[in-house]
């Protein structure tokens, strides 16, 4: 298994130097689900992805673990679709000040409590329905989010254990939405 992940992590580095669009697929069964977009960073356990929705529009980042990838695909019609309607859209992402000698996981933690980003939190074995709020508290162990609803309204805390934390998504459509309704 060990070896699986260092190919994946090669594959992956590999997109990223050619910067090339790119389907990320993690669910076997489902195959309509996939990521996709370029590859902004890449850690020892986690890759970012700059996401990018079927209508070619910058969808933020999407933190996930390397060995929940099952196949990539890159270079078909679909990915040049996506490529080519990002480009004529004019779409970016924001640029991200990733740390050196951090973790990829804990850079994001750090960068979305600092800007008050909503996350959305999927853990593993649970990505139904995934954990959405602020990131208010990080330790060595553990996260700590101020949940919110769909609506924006506060709904409690949730304590995480980073372990378990599967995907981190933030500056996404989803989360802007979120972002709005929780302004007065």
């Amino acid at each position: 298994m060990m070896e699986e992940g260092v190919n994946m992590i090669k594959e992956l580095i590999k997109i990223k130097e050619n910067n090339n669009i790119v389907s990320i697929f993690c669910d076997e069964d489902d195959t309509s689900m996939f990521l996709e977009g370029y590859i902004y960073a890449i850690g020892r356990q986690d890759f970012l992805i700059k996401h990018i929705t079927p209508h070619g529009l910058a969808d933020g980042y999407i933190l996930k673990k390397i060995d929940s990838v099952m196949h990539l695909e890159i270079s078909g019609q679909y990915e040049k679709k996506i490529e080519k309607l990002y480009s004529k859209k004019n779409q970016r992402h924001i640029d991200l000040k990733l740390q050196d000698k951090v973790s990829l996981k804990n850079n994001i933690f750090q960068i979305c409590m600092n800007n008050k980003y909503i996350v959305s939190i999927e853990m593993i074995q649970d990505d139904e329905c995934p954990i959405k709020g602020v990131i208010n508290k990080i330790d060595d162990n553990k996260v700590i989010v101020s949940k919110l609803t769909e609506y924006g309204e506060d709904d409690g805390e949730a304590i995480l254990k980073k372990e378990n934390i599967d995907t981190i998504s933030f500056l996404g459509v989803d989360e802007e939405d979120i972002q709005l309704l929780k302004r007065k």
